[in-house]
């Protein structure tokens, strides 16, 4: 008899995270079609099947091999499990009479960059693991598309500099620190560690000019056109990009959405301004109208329809009463560690929590620094066993997702968060000066930024199509001719600096036609990054939103 269709979909997890994380993912779309689990072994349809049946099976896989610290060892690592998984599970399919047709992957956090990677793995075999199986989905949620942008704040530096040495190599990889491309590998096809630097020659004169060699980060090469990585996710006929625009303190909005441009973070800075003004309660949540953006949610679930600028709220509304000002001078903003809405637990236990600090937080700042470096050496130790096994050293590793070091050297030529990072505790102007006139300059400026073209460019979004920030028409920071988008890549007060390999990772991303990106927005979540994909819905009522999020990703899923 023939083998009957199936349709493999894997989902990944993120960083530190474990196959629960994305259980509801996984039951939202088995749900959806009455998916078999690859711990069944038995079929999902009747053996009198007809192959000729139109609709296969969804075999949803979550992958396993990654859980918790093994996310540190580099996203290229992990791909080689989940691919290992992969293999694994197409042979159960084999033997139970299946054969894979389609296939579709779904990566949440750091999941959406490990999935690329493992497109790059699977498209580089001979033949092609593409050359029989339909690519089909590909979805990410709140995942780094071009690793963790860096704002102009001390926080921002203090993570980007644990961040990369902590995290062993993920850490590296999401902070650009990584060397995965080394120029010397091109031109010698050595076998050197994949983050290596230029060695030392034997003589004096050669150590005293040692000097780090180019290379480019594995991020950008991923988002290269020319590599496999960037073919494998262009040849899928759904490519769905879902970012959380407000509240994600791991992931923020440009590296999610993969934009230049972060709109909703100036909205919040202004809408701050104008609660600080008026004297709101600091942890109330914010009213983005009053930062002068309107925006409209589909039926159902936290995904923006439209977004558009709306008219400020006037000068007269910012003005506090004298009391009322009097009462926030009393009672200044507080610091993010001593506000109550910081932490995901109920007001008592946050205040708790609160009150433990003087104690609590030393000691867990050495328990999480030495639990780091732990974790940081084992998965060292991880890393050169693994690379042991697979053998090849640096060649192998990159013939394994295509890169032919000969080929290649012909074209050498050779969260933190911007709503925090940009110092929104600082008191408003507005609350200081009760005739208005601080709200008054708020207003001016408002209107100001209401010209700005990347704002105009908002009101013709619909919410269906990728929306018009993504035009990729960006120029490099040191380029200075004027691109033909004009003014639309001058920087919001609130964008991210982003390096020239961000943004022509950015520029390359969004010139795949088939990409639709679907805008989360949770204002009333303390951090949303766990929310959008319901990670934890039965500890955490502020995960439960997600949850009508993924049930409508789940809806459209192309089977």
């Amino acid at each position: 008899m023939p083998p009957y269709p199936v349709h493999l979909c894997v989902v990944l997890h993120g960083l530190w995270g474990n196959p629960s994380h994305i259980g509801y993912v996984c039951r939202s779309l088995a749900a959806k079609a009455g998916a078999s689990s690859p711990q069944s072994r038995k079929r999902a349809t009747s053996p009198t099947r007809s192959t000729t049946d139109v609709t296969p099976t969804l075999v949803v896989l979550p992958a396993k091999l990654n859980a918790e610290t093994r996310t540190y060892d580099g996203i290229d690592l992990c791909a080689e499990r989940v691919v290992q998984e992969i293999d694994e599970e197409l042979k159960r399919i084999e033997e139970e009479g299946g054969k894979v047709e389609r296939f579709s992957i779904v990566g949440y956090s750091l999941g959406g960059l490990v999935a690329r990677y493992v497109l790059g793995l699977l498209e580089s075999r001979t033949p092609s693991f593409f050359a029989d199986v339909r690519p089909v989905n590909f979805t990410t949620f709140a995942s780094p598309a071009i690793g963790i942008p860096r704002y102009d704040s001390t926080w921002s530096r203090i993570f980007r500099f644990l961040g990369a040495r902590l995290l062993s190599r993920s850490g590296s990889q999401l902070y650009e620190n990584d060397r995965y491309l080394v120029e010397s590998s091109l031109i010698a096809g050595n076998n050197q560690h994949l983050d290596t630097k230029c060695p030392p020659t034997k003589n004096l004169l050669g150590k005293l000019s040692r000097k780090k060699e180019k290379a480019e980060p594995l991020l950008s090469v991923m988002a290269d056109p020319k590599y496999s990585f960037f073919k494998a996710l262009s040849a899928f006929e759904r490519v769905e990009i879902y970012a959380n625009t407000v509240n994600d303190r791991t992931v923020p909005f440009p590296t999610g959405a993969i934009e230049i441009h972060d709109p909703f973070a100036l909205a919040r800075a202004k809408a701050q301004k104008v609660a600080s003004a008026r004297g709101d309660d600091p942890d109330h949540p914010l009213d983005i109208r009053d930062g002068g953006l309107e925006v409209i949610l589909e039926d159902g679930a936290a995904i923006i329809k439209s977004f558009e600028p709306c008219t400020p709220p006037s000068p007269s509304a910012s003005v506090p009463s004298t009391s009322t000002s009097k009462k926030s001078r009393r009672w200044p903003r507080l610091p993010l560690l001593l506000r109550p809405t910081t932490y995901p637990f109920s007001r008592p236990v946050s205040l708790l929590v609160i009150v433990a600090l003087p104690v609590a937080l030393p000691l867990c700042l050495v328990y999480l620094v030495g639990r780091f470096m732990v974790q940081n050496r084992s998965s060292r130790r991880r890393i050169r066993d693994m690379r042991t096994t697979m053998g090849g050293g640096r060649e192998g590793m990159l013939e394994r997702v295509g890169v032919k070091l000969r080929e290649v050297a012909e074209n050498v030529g050779g969260a933190d968060n911007p709503e925090y990072a940009l110092g929104l505790d600082t008191p408003a102007s507005g609350a200081e000066t009760p005739n208005g006139n601080g709200a008054a300059e708020d207003l001016a400026e408002a209107q100001q930024l209401k010209q700005h073209p990347a704002f105009q460019a908002l009101a013709s979004y619909g919410g269906t199509d990728t929306p018009p920030l993504s035009r990729p028409l960006i120029p490099l920071p040191s380029s200075s001719s004027s691109s033909p988008s004009g003014d639309l890549s001058k920087p919001l007060p609130t964008d991210p600096i982003l390096s020239p390999a961000q943004l022509k990772m950015i520029e390359n991303l969004n010139s795949i036609p088939q990409m639709r990106k679907h805008f989360v927005y949770l204002p009333n979540s303390r951090n949303s990054h766990g929310a959008i994909c319901a990670r934890d819905p039965t500890r955490f009522a502020q995960h439960r939103p997600g949850m009508k999020i993924v049930d409508k990703w789940a809806e459209e899923f192309r089977i």
